[in-house]
Parts: structure tokens; sequence; C-alpha cells
């Protein structure tokens, strides 16, 4: 279990990193050689989700002040 938490921290901060274009060429090329991109694309278009979402909420206490 620690070994899987480690393991989705680590592809969360990688996913975060690309999202603002930070990622070192090093840890893409760690990622790369990740057995499948089924987490990234998980944990990204979970993190997309989010932002979408904060961004809606912020818009929408924007205009009802």
């Amino acid at each position: 279990m620690i070994q899987n938490a480690g393991t989705i921290w680590s592809i969360i901060k990688s996913v975060l990193a690309a999202l603002f274009g930070v990622q070192s060429q090093q840890q893409r090329r760690q990622d790369f050689n990740h057995s499948s991109p089924w987490p990234f694309i998980i944990i990204g278009g979970i993190i997309i989700a989010i932002l979408v979402i904060v961004l809606i909420a912020i818009a929408h206490q924007a205009t009802a002040l």
C-alpha cells in the first residue's frame, strides 16, 4: 500500500508539472518508461475536471457580487 501511494503521488506530481510546463526532461523520460499510460490519463482527467469546476465556481461567485 505504501509503494502504491508513493506511485500515485509521483504520478500526480508528474501530471501537475506537465500541466504547468515545468517538467524536467529526465522526469518525462521516466514517465514514458512507465508500463501503462492509463494512470497518467486518469489522474490528468481528474485534475482537469477539478480545475474546470473551480473556475466555474469562481465565475459564479464573481457574477453573484
